[in-house]
């Protein structure tokens, strides 16, 4: 029995194209699936990293972790998506492993506000982290210099390099407003939490100056003030058990020693 040619070859093309689509359609669900399974390897060896190097110094780590989230919630308003987000993310959370650097241990740990030349030692942080960092650079293209800028200021008045306004990386200055959001809104040796009101007060008398304007002013819309509230509940409950914790610990501690 013969088969017409063209009505054979029509055959042909459609179930070659149908083929084709289904394998096309095949491939890019699995490479979507891959490419998650990757970013999530790669979120949970940042988290590895992160611990690691905090692993003396846990509230570090919870700071650095808020931080993150803040900077999400922050950088979400300003369009920032995909790669973009995820290299600030990993910046957020890694912007102080260089105070993990044995000549800063005393000046972390300490009780005390640190003196003038403490912290014009401490201003070298920034750098630090950027080098620890460097590997990172591959997959994240920019991370280090977001990282070394995010104790820059927009007057200029910043350090370690004096950067002014839109010189200063748009991912640091997200995380500069972030990170001292946290400072304030959570416990310190130091000084107590503040409410966030008295926080966004701050954050915005310093606009201009210290920061980025237009990022408080986003800061403080009612999306962002949202979930940045939420953030700083969470980690005040996160600080109080941690606190209470430790002080159990330490009274387990010293009446073994007075046994």
């Amino acid at each position: 029995m013969r088969i017409d040619s063209a009505f054979g070859e029509g055959r042909i093309t459609g179930a070659a194209l149908a083929l084709a689509g289904a394998l096309g359609a095949a491939w890019a669900v699995d490479a979507r699936r891959r490419g998650k399974e990757a970013r999530s390897m790669h979120r949970t060896l940042v988290d590895l990293l992160l611990n690691a190097l905090t692993a003396d110094d846990p509230s570090t780590a919870r700071h650095s972790r808020r931080v993150a989230d803040l900077s999400y919630a922050l950088a979400a308003v300003c369009g920032m998506r995909g790669r973009e987000m995820a290299t600030l993310r990993v910046a957020a959370l890694l912007h102080d492993l260089g105070k993990m650097d044995d000549r800063f241990e005393e000046m972390v740990r300490s009780s005390e506000r640190l003196t003038p030349a403490q912290r014009r030692e401490m201003e070298d942080h920034p750098h630090e982290s950027a080098h620890i960092i460097g590997p990172l650079e591959k997959l994240h293209p920019g991370i280090g210099r977001i990282v070394a800028s995010h104790h820059e200021r927009w007057d200029g008045t910043g350090y370690p390099a004096g950067l002014r306004g839109e010189q200063i990386p748009r991912e640091a200055r997200i995380i500069s407003v972030a990170d001292v959001f946290d400072a304030l809104s959570q416990p310190r040796s130091y000084h107590d939490a503040l409410p966030v009101g008295e926080v966004l007060a701050k954050l915005r008398e310093s606009a201009g100056t210290q920061f980025d304007p237009e990022l408080v002013a986003l800061a403080g819309t009612p999306s962002v003030m949202e979930r940045w509230s939420a953030i700083a509940r969470d980690g005040l409950r996160c600080e109080k058990a941690e606190r209470a914790r430790e002080k159990a610990q330490s009274d387990a501690s010293e009446a073994r020693q007075r046994a």
